[in-house]
C-alpha cells in the first residue's frame, strides 16, 4: 500500500444540511491498490461517486457507522452495485446493530434482503476489528443518540493510521482512541460555543486534537450552524490553539496519505497543505 486515498464526497451533516444540501452528504470513499470502501453513504453517495469517477460497482466494502439517514440512506444502493445488481454474493457490509437490526432509538436501516447479498456481514461494536487487504479496521467508541454508533481507526503498516470519529460528543478518553494517527478526520457538527447533545464543537475538537497530536486534522460533517459560522474560521481556531495543521474539508476534496499527506480538489493538480490553510 504505497498510498491511501480518502475521497471526501460530502462534507455536510445533520438534518438541515442534509435536507438543503448546502453541503453534500455522500460520505467518504477510501481507496488503495487493494482497498475500495465506501464509508457512511448518506444521500447523494451514488450520484456523487459517479460524478467523481468512482465506479460504485468496484466497491468491496460498505461501512456504516450508525443508523441516522445522513450516514446510511444510499447503503442499500451501494450494496446492489457491489453485488452486481444483486446477482452474486460479493463484498462486505459492516455496520452496527442499529443499522442491521434496530434498537430502541432507531433502525433497522438496511433490509434483510440487502443483508443477504454481501459475501460477509459484520456487526460492529467498539473493539471489533477486521482486515480489508493490508488494512486493519477497528470500530471505536462514540457517545451519540444512536447508542450503537461507532467511529473507526484505519491501520496500515506502511503509511500509518487514520482516525474517523463519526458523530460523537466529547467523552473522557476519546483522544486516547486515536492517539498515534497521522490523519484525524473529525466530524464537527457545531462551532465553538454552540453545543448539541451527541456531537462535538470546536471547543471539544481542540481538546481532542491536543491529546491525539496528529500530523493533520481535517474537519468535516458540518451542520448548518457550522456552515454559517464558517468552517475555515473554526479550523483556523483549532490550528492556532493546538499548533496542529487543521483544514476544513470541501466537497470533492481528495486526501492522499503516503510519505506525505497531500490534497487536491476535483481534477485540479495536487496541492500542498498550505494552500488549504
Amino acid at each position: 500500500m504505497a498510498e491511501l486515498e480518502f475521497a471526501i464526497l460530502g462534507t455536510g451533516g445533520g438534518r438541515f444540511a442534509m435536507i438543503t444540501q448546502k453541503r453534500r452528504t455522500a460520505g467518504i470513499r477510501i481507496l488503495s491498490k487493494d482497498v475500495n470502501i465506501h464509508l457512511d453513504p448518506g444521500p447523494g453517495a451514488l450520484i456523487h461517486s459517479v460524478k467523481m469517477g468512482l465506479d460504485p460497482q468496484k466497491i468491496q466494502t460498505v461501512l456504516v457507522s450508525h443508523a441516522h439517514p445522513d450516514h446510511y440512506t444510499d447503503a442499500e444502493i451501494l450494496v446492489e452495485a457491489m453485488t452486481r445488481g444483486m446477482s452474486r454474493k460479493h463484498g462486505l457490509l459492516a455496520s452496527t446493530r442499529s443499522v442491521l437490526h434496530g434498537n430502541k432509538n432507531c433502525g433497522p436501516a438496511v433490509s434483510r434482503y440487502h443483508q443477504r447479498m454481501p459475501k460477509e456481514l459484520i456487526e460492529l461494536r467498539p473493539g471489533v476489528d477486521f482486515n480489508i487487504g493490508e488494512m486493519r479496521i477497528i470500530a471505536t467508541k462514540t457517545v451519540h443518540s444512536d447508542p450503537d454508533a461507532v467511529g473507526f481507526r484505519f491501520e496500515t503498516s506502511d503509511v500509518g493510521d487514520v482516525g474517523y470519529t463519526s458523530d460523537t460528543e466529547f467523552f473522557d478518553g476519546i483522544g486516547r482512541v486515536y492517539r498515534g494517527v497521522r490523519l484525524l478526520l473529525l466530524s464537527l457538527l457545531r462551532p465553538s460555543g454552540k453545543p448539541w447533545r451527541g456531537h462535538i464543537t470546536t471547543d471539544d475538537a481542540i481538546k481532542i486534537v491536543r491529546e491525539v497530536n496528529p500530523e493533520l486534522v481535517v474537519i468535516s460533517h458540518f451542520g448548518m450552524g457550522m456552515i454559517f459560522a464558517g468552517p475555515r474560521r473554526e479550523a483556523e481556531r483549532i490550528r492556532s490553539e493546538t499548533g496542529i495543521h487543521t483544514v476544513a474539508a470541501k466537497d470533492g476534496m481528495r486526501l492522499r496519505v503516503g510519505k506525505e499527506i497531500t490534497m487536491s480538489i476535483g481534477n485540479k493538480k495536487q496541492k500542498g497543505l498550505e494552500e488549504f490553510a
